[in-house]
């Protein structure tokens, strides 16, 4: 008896010991749009010294002299972004109809975000996202992974972003040359492109580029039916955190696809969503990734 207890105890040591650690993804949404000005190199510079941040997510969209400009919104909004004249509305400031250098004239980061109050401030303007690594580069950073959203619908094409064929061959030819310019980032394995535009998607998978694929869906999460449509299965499967339940986690895991939820900043839905067994996190406050128990 006094043997097979102590069997016991040591199977039970020796699984703890081997045991792998779990690992996730925690993704600063748009930086760390809580705390700083959103989508913004302050932003992710600060999210780059949350040690539990893994992954960059972003968004981009390109303007009238096709550079690769970070924004959530293809065009200004006078939200965030100090407009003079707000009288002018819609495809007025189309960041697809603006050059880079005229994009610059405006700050995005003094006026804040009525919904975030604990953002710091700052005089900034949007990056591009060759801007964002060289900054990287320049300051010595360590280099994170990147979640990429192409910010495109087919009501926009040609009015706030170029057609998915195009867009997409912008983002791979950058991506290329990132991949060149920056041995050490790691490009091909490190991104992940997402988008919630099935086409761009497509147009992605159809270059080839070794990055992974994600879907971002917001209103129904039906992975089987959606990729479907889609045409082939994902790398990533990112609903929003109120479509996670333990039966999707499961279909995703089954096939191999990491699910990945958007955006969640209350602490105690991160650790039910942990719990759960979701493969990673974006928030807007990845300064909360610390407090979690996984």
């Amino acid at each position: 008896m006094k043997h097979s207890i102590l069997v016991l105890i040591g199977s039970i040591l020796l699984l703890n010991c081997t045991r792998p650690e779990r690992s996730l993804d925690l993704q600063g949404h748009r930086g760390a749009r809580g705390l700083f000005p959103e989508n913004s190199l302050l932003g992710f510079e600060k999210a780059l010294e949350i040690p539990e941040v893994s992954t960059l997510e972003l968004d981009l969209c390109v303007t009238a002299d096709d550079q690769l400009i970070i924004s959530h919104e293809p065009w200004l909004n006078e939200q965030i972004c100090m407009i003079n004249d707000t009288s002018k509305e819609g495809s007025t400031y189309s960041l697809y109809k603006m050059t880079y250098d005229s994009i610059l004239q405006f700050d995005c980061g003094s006026k804040g975000h009525p919904d975030f109050p604990e953002q710091q401030l700052a005089s900034i303007s949007k990056p591009l996202l060759k801007e964002l690594f060289a900054m990287i580069d320049e300051k010595g950073l360590r280099w994170p992974n990147f979640n990429i959203e192409i910010k495109s619908h087919r009501k926009g094409d040609h009015v706030y972003h170029p057609g998915p064929k195009k867009f997409a061959a912008l983002v791979v030819e950058t991506l290329n040359e990132l991949n060149e310019a920056y041995p050490e980032a790691d490009v091909l394995n490190k991104v992940s492109i997402q988008s919630f535009d099935l086409r761009a998607l497509r147009e992605v998978r159809k270059t080839a580029l070794q990055v992974k694929l994600c879907l971002l869906v917001e209103n129904t999460a039906d992975p089987g039916k959606q990729m479907d449509n889609l045409g082939f299965p994902v790398d990533i499967y990112s609903p929003n955190f109120e479509l996670v339940t333990p039966e999707l986690i499961a279909w995703c895991h089954f096939r191999q696809i990491a699910v990945i939820p958007w955006t969640i900043n209350d602490l105690e839905e991160m650790q039910e969503l942990v719990d759960m067994g979701v493969d990673g996190l974006i928030s807007d406050y990845p300064d909360r990734f610390n407090l979690l128990v996984y």
